[in-house]
């Protein structure tokens, strides 16, 4: 079963490149078209360097600085990993390949679920809970593709129940999104090509190409398939390489579909 809140959760993942963001700006797109008050987690946390508690308003009788009233907003837009705490740390030290230090694929793997654990624990859970639909770019999807692909390069193992069994994994799949979407695209040459002309530079460990051709297999796999439906999620595959606007006309089709006549919460 998915999460069996009020809220609506929707995720897109796969390979870097492929239409995440044409999803993500599509959908918001298509939210802000109804009037709903979207709130930007991504850009609140590079302002901030915090998460906003929406639970908090007072500590001990003191206001509390990262309190953010849930009545502001109808919809949310984030990303993993986060851009503030554990996140920061992953984006600038765990997976930066330009610092010149390497961790292994279990602790990549624990930091995203430890910045995971908190981004739920904070703002996901909080916010389905009241009702708020969420749409977001990479989650526990991410780590049982990538990680899975990294231990392997390194010849260090993990497999998909080792990676399951982290808790902030365990709590990301116990709240699975109603639905996620994989954007794909099938020439593997045409999709390098479109990386090497987008603007945005990414500084990961993950963009080598041979890396990315090991990732498709494990997202269209059975058992990456089964994880997610097993647990009510409507699993989706995307063609990405038409273009732009017919990735982003079909994102908003299957959001509209998947949500029905779902109350929005204002």
């Amino acid at each position: 079963m998915t999460h069996g809140l009020p809220g609506f959760f929707v995720v897109t993942d796969g390979l870097d490149g492929a239409g995440k963001g044409a999803v993500i700006k599509a959908i918001r797109a298509y939210l802000a078209s109804l009037d709903l008050r979207i709130f930007d987690l991504d850009h609140y946390g590079e302002v901030q360097h915090r998460l906003p508690d929406f639970s908090n308003p007072r500590f001990k009788g003191v206001a509390n600085p990262a309190y953010f009233p849930m009545d502001e907003f109808d919809a949310i837009i984030s990303s993993e990993p986060t851009y503030a705490g554990i996140g920061q740390i992953i984006r600038e030290e765990i997976i930066n390949r330009k610092n010149g230090r390497s961790y292994s694929a279990r602790v990549t793997a624990a930091a995203y679920a430890l910045d995971r654990l908190v981004l739920y624990n904070r703002v996901i859970i909080p916010a389905l809970k009241a009702g708020k639909i969420i749409v977001q770019s990479r989650s526990v999807s991410t780590s049982l593709t990538y990680q899975v692909v990294q231990g392997e390069e390194r010849k260090e193992p993990l497999d998909l129940d080792e990676i399951m069994s982290l808790e902030g994994n365990g709590l990301a799949l116990k709240h699975a999104p109603d639905c996620l979407i994989i954007p794909t695209v099938y020439d593997f040459d045409a999709l390098q090509k479109r990386l090497s002309e987008r603007d945005k530079i990414d500084e990961a460990i993950f963009e080598d190409p041979e890396f990315r051709k090991k990732l498709k297999p494990h997202y269209e796999g059975e058992a990456f398939k089964h994880i997610f439906t097993s647990r009510g999620t409507r699993l989706e595959y995307l063609d990405a390489g038409i273009s732009e606007k017919h990735t982003g006309q079909e994102a908003v089709r299957i959001f509209k579909e998947v949500m029905g006549d779902r109350v929005i919460a204002k």
